[in-house]
């Protein structure tokens, strides 16, 4: 990174670190998974773009990209995320759902 200025795309650092890219949807959820689990959720947005476009890996790419969308302080594309994340199945999802909206009396999807 420059000075904190410059983010490095996920797809440069996976070459310089890795030495290759994922080859599929599922391999780009993996990626998400380890950019979660080291808290770079900025990453995860980037990895899951590629997994969100395929039937078996969806489900699981917009329940990530939902947190980590939350992580972000992005709270409204997080809350349409999480509505998204639910309508594909991830009925635990409500809850951070229910969350922001009490949070944010604001926010409004009518």
């Amino acid at each position: 990174m420059d000075g904190g200025n410059t983010r490095k795309s996920v797809k440069d650092r996976l070459n310089e670190t890795v030495g290759f890219l994922p080859k599929d949807a599922v391999g780009w959820l993996y990626a998400a998974r380890g950019f979660y689990k080291q808290k770079d959720y900025h990453a995860v947005v980037e990895c899951v773009t590629h997994s969100l476009r395929n039937d078996k890996t969806k489900k699981e790419a917009q329940h990530l990209l939902a947190f980590s969308l939350l992580h972000t302080g992005q709270v409204h594309p997080a809350a349409a995320a999480f509505y998204k994340s639910i309508s594909y199945g991830n009925d635990t999802d409500w809850q951070p759902l229910c969350e922001i909206f009490l949070d944010n009396p604001e926010l409004s999807f009518v």
